[in-house]
C-alpha cells in the first residue's frame, strides 16, 4: 500500500481508512445479531477486494487496497491497513456508535475536501462511488429485526438513514 506523495501521513490515513470505517459504521447502524454482524464485516472485506477489480484504472483506489501480487505483500499491506484503521478509530475517541458515526461522517467531508484538492474529478467521483457501494453492500449483507432467521429487512430504516447521510456528505 503506497502513500501518494501529495498527502501528509495524517491525510493519507484519513483517506485510506475511510472506506473500511464507513463499512464498520454501516454494520453498527442497526442490530443484526452475531451471525448478521459477521456477514456485514465479511461484506466489508469482500467489497474492498471487489473494488480492486472494479476500479483497476483508478490509481488512488489501487493504492488504498492490498497488493495481491504475492501473499506476503498482501499480508503486509493488510497489517498496515489494519493499523491505519485502528489509528483512526482510536483518534475518534468514540464511546458509542453515534459518536463513531458522527466522526466518520465528518471524516467523509474532510476526505472529499482533500481529494478534490489533490485528485482529478474522475478519481474523486470513483472514490465516492466506491465508498457508497461498500456501505450499500454492508447494509444488504444481513437482515435486521429478524427472529431466528424469520422476518426482518435487508436494508433497515436506520441503515437507509445513514446511507442518505453518507450520500449527502460525499456529494
Amino acid at each position: 500500500m503506497k502513500k501518494f506523495e501529495n498527502y501528509t501521513d495524517g491525510e493519507w490515513d484519513l483517506v485510506a481508512s475511510l472506506p473500511q470505517l464507513v463499512g464498520v459504521v454501516m454494520a453498527g447502524a442497526d442490530s443484526s445479531g452475531i451471525v448478521g454482524s459477521s456477514k456485514e464485516m465479511f461484506a466489508n472485506a469482500r467489497g474492498m477486494m471487489a473494488a480492486k477489480q472494479e476500479y483497476g484504472g483508478n490509481p488512488l483506489i489501487q493504492a488504498l487496497l492490498p497488493d495481491t501480487s504475492s501473499p506476503s505483500a498482501a499480508m503486509e499491506d493488510a497489517k498496515e491497513q489494519r493499523k491505519r484503521v485502528m489509528g483512526r478509530f482510536k483518534a475518534s475517541g468514540a464511546k458509542s456508535s453515534e459518536e463513531l458515526r458522527s466522526f466518520v461522517l465528518a471524516d467523509c467531508k474532510k476526505a472529499v475536501q482533500l481529494l478534490e484538492k489533490n485528485e482529478s474529478a474522475t478519481v474523486v467521483a470513483e472514490y465516492k462511488k466506491m465508498v457508497l457501494d461498500l456501505a450499500e453492500k454492508v447494509a444488504n449483507a444481513a437482515k435486521e429485526g429478524d427472529f431466528l432467521g424469520f422476518g426482518g429487512v435487508r436494508f433497515s430504516e436506520k441503515e437507509q438513514q445513514l446511507f442518505e447521510e453518507l450520500k449527502e456528505v460525499l456529494a
